[in-house]
């Protein structure tokens, strides 16, 4: 076993003796630092007590384990190496204001820990070093990682000049093998951080060390090179990269801008810190950079900082902070990228980016985003309120404060979730897709995307788009479109102003699958939310771009007739009721009207009782967000009316039907109890419907209702009322 790791096992095991000799494992092991990439790691909770020193003694187990038949002498100097190349990340507090004040760079590691490593020499007796090897070690620490940061994209091939330098000028007396050293040193590094990444990046690993041992530098990456290597986890989870590069670097200032930023810079940390962000937030995050740093003396740039602040743990897993992100990105969203090329900021009282000086001579940055102190204080509250009922009080407090949810629909941490959900929906949604016709679809409000895939099956030679209005949403789906090579297309657009983005009367078939509700109860539409008229709106909008005998197709729940039924609840679940006061406080749609009857039951309007129920089964996750939505707005008669005098006589519903969507029964019914006024049980268990239409048929049935099925002439849709919780209501009637 090597000395090192020996050494490391004593340390560990409380010998601390030992760290008085051994300086390298003073400094790894008397740290409070916690210095480590988070891109890797996918608990904060549960990240090691010292994870530097758990890294170093990592890379020093891959030495042992896989170099046993190296010359002494060569692993003696990988040892070497491998030992004092983080120290730079750690060290006491003390020992790290000496550093500082000595000059060292502890921000940029490699550079910080060679002065470490170089300074330590100093005390070893003269007539005991040999400085060749030293040289060389430390030439090997100040290049350390680069060739990894390389590959990434990071670095520029100049940052390795210095090492090329020193070969080159001792290759005549150099007594190691050069290449074999640089391929053995930098397969424990890399393969330390993850072995995943060692097999990807084995042969180019070759291949660089090859260049470096040969003396050869003409080998930088392009610019476009470069940032594909930088988006290279947003590539994998779909990100186009080949044409969104093709849109923006089209425009030529932009380029030269990255391209001088870009020559002059190596960039730290970057991938970790904005993977998550789109490439046109990329962008505009480095536009922003490049207005507030000093071009003519930066070098590194470091996105440590943000790194660490983007990231917290949500549920004992590293999460990002949506919080934040969402901050950033609509503060980003009010910068045009044509304002910040020509050099111009919007101003935001809640957040700004900010540029760190890591030395007094501008020569190394960091790149952070702050926020108000309102702002930085309702954030640590609603991370510190999803530890308790709290939470959903605090999201609502955050929606007001910085303004969300009024025209990004976003569910926050339960936005995958909230996708995943709709995507669930699939058995129903295809019932849809059977009734869709034609060539040009349109799905509006287009969520997680399997109504997308659902038409893309049935009607493969169609032309299909899917339109919303949240930049997030579109964002996942162009990601998923690249990711699983659909034919789909997907567009930002305004569901009420259809014509602007679509030829009239273009679309055979137009579809609203649960998404109307939302619009009625987000939307301010002529200065109020949960207005009736934006619906109306939304059909008058949608028709315009409909073909003659083209379809309309809405999926969406409705209200139960007629309206002054009265129904009881009792809760099953002991903290049933404290749910319902706070939804009954917190509800936005209208005034939930209860009383409290003799036996404890709640006596409420059946259609109060189904937004209730419907929030219910969502759970506390989705809270803060059900309690905005009021789901069902219109009765079956109240919608047909409706669409008769927006759309008139050249509408004609062909199809109306309502049902209940199984599951809602099922999950309630350990929860709660729902009877009429008499007490008899309304909710019921029904039994599983078969698939497909037969399905629908016999959901009607079993829920005893007869839908009206109307067969006229001009066939806008089939309307489906899917009334899923709202059903309820209907079948307590």
């Amino acid at each position: 076993m090597l000395s090192s790791l020996k050494l490391i096992a004593k340390a560990k095991a409380g010998n601390t003796d030992i760290l008085h000799e051994h300086k390298w494992l003073s400094y790894l092991y008397r740290t409070d630092e916690k210095n480590v990439n988070l891109e890797q790691v996918e608990s904060l909770e549960n990240l090691e007590p010292n994870p530097v020193l758990h890294y170093v003694e990592k890379t020093l187990a891959i030495l042992d384990r896989c170099y046993a038949d190296l010359p002494a002498s060569e692993k003696e100097i990988i040892e070497e190496v491998l030992r004092w190349s983080e120290v730079a990340k750690c060290g006491s507090a003390q020992k790290r204001e000496e550093w500082r004040r000595r000059g060292f760079q502890l921000r940029i590691h490699n550079i910080g820990s060679a002065r470490i490593y170089a300074h330590e020499q100093m005390a070893v007796p003269f007539g005991q070093r040999h400085l060749q090897k030293e040289d060389l070690i430390y030439t090997l620490i100040l290049t350390h990682g680069l060739v990894g940061q390389f590959i990434r994209g990071e670095v520029r091939y100049r940052q390795l000049y210095p090492l090329i330098d020193w070969i080159q000028s001792h290759r005549s007396s150099l007594k190691w093998d050069i290449k074999r050293i640089l391929l053995a040193l930098n397969h424990c590094i890399i393969e330390g951080v993850s072995p995943a990444i060692w097999e990807k990046v084995r042969a180019e690993t070759s291949q660089i060390t090859s260049w470096i041992a040969a003396g050869e530098k003409s080998r930088e990456h392009s610019l476009k090179e470069r940032l594909r290597r930088l988006r290279e986890c947003s590539i994998q989870k779909g990100e186009d990269f080949e044409a969104l590069y093709t849109k923006w670097f089209s425009n030529r200032e932009l380029a030269s801008m990255f391209h001088l930023l870009f020559q002059k810079t190596d960039i730290w940390y970057v991938e970790s810190a904005l993977q998550d962000f789109s490439f046109e937030e990329f962008l505009k995050i480095f536009l922003l950079v490049y207005q507030k740093t000093n071009l003519l003396t930066v070098e590194q740039i470091s996105f440590e900082p943000l790194m660490k602040d983007i990231y917290y743990d949500y549920k004992g897993k590293k999460s990002v902070n949506l919080y934040k992100k969402r901050i950033i990105e609509a503060y980003l969203k009010a910068c045009p990228l044509a304002g910040l090329i020509s050099g111009d900021t919007q101003p935001n009282e809640h957040v700004t980016l900010e540029l760190i000086p890591f030395d007094s001579l501008g020569s190394t940055t960091g790149v952070n985003f702050t926020f108000s102190k309102p702002g930085e204080k309702l954030i640590a509250f609603c991370q510190e309120a999803e530890k308790s009922p709290l939470y959903e009080r605090s999201i609502l407090l955050l929606y007001d404060f910085f303004g969300f949810r009024k025209d990004a629909f976003d569910r926050l941490q339960n936005e995958q979730h909230y996708l995943a959900d709709m995507n669930n929906a699939e058995d129903h949604k295809k019932i849809i897709a059977d009734f869709a016709k034609g060539t040009v679809m349109i799905d509006v409000g287009a969520g997680g995307g399997i109504m997308l895939d659902l038409l893309s099956e049935k009607h493969p030679d169609a032309d299909i788009t899917g339109i919303d209005i949240s930049t997030n949403v579109i964002q996942e789906l162009e990601r998923k479109k690249v990711r699983e090579r659909k034919s789909w297309k997907v567009k930002q657009a305004d569901a009420l102003k259809l014509s602007s983005y679509f030829e009239l009367e273009s679309a055979d078939t137009i579809i609203f699958s649960s998404i109307l509700h939302e619009m009625y109860s987000y939307i301010p539409f002529h200065g109020r939310t949960y207005n009736p008229d934006v619906v109306k709106a939304a059909l008058k909008s949608a028709f315009a771009v409909l073909k003659p005998g083209g379809r309309m197709i809405i999926r969406d729940g409705i209200m139960t007739e007629p309206k002054d039924l009265i129904r009881l609840l009792a809760f099953r679940d002991p903290d049933g009721f404290r749910f319902f006061t706070r939804y009954v406080e917190d509800f936005k749609g209208r005034k939930i009207d209860y009383e409290i009857t003799e036996d404890n039951k709640i006596k409420l309007p059946v259609n109060d009782l189904m937004e209730f129920l419907y929030t219910y089964t969502w759970g506390e996750e989705a809270y803060p967000h059900e309690v905005q939505e009021q789901f069902g707005y219109f009765t079956p008669s109240e919608y047909r009316k409706v669409i008769e005098e927006t759309l008139g006589s050249r509408a004609n519903i062909i199809c109306f039907r309502h049902y209940l969507q199984e599951g809602y029964s099922t999950h309630l019914l350990p929860k709660v109890k729902v009877m009429d006024e008499s007490g008899k049980l309304s909710l019921k268990r029904r039994n599983k419907p078969s698939s497909g239409l037969l399905r629908e048929k016999r959901l009607l049935q079993a829920a005893s209702l007869h839908p009206s099925v109307f067969y006229l002439t001009y066939s806008i849709l089939p309307i489906k009322h899917t009334l899923q919780l709202g059903l309820i209501g209907l079948k307590l009637c």
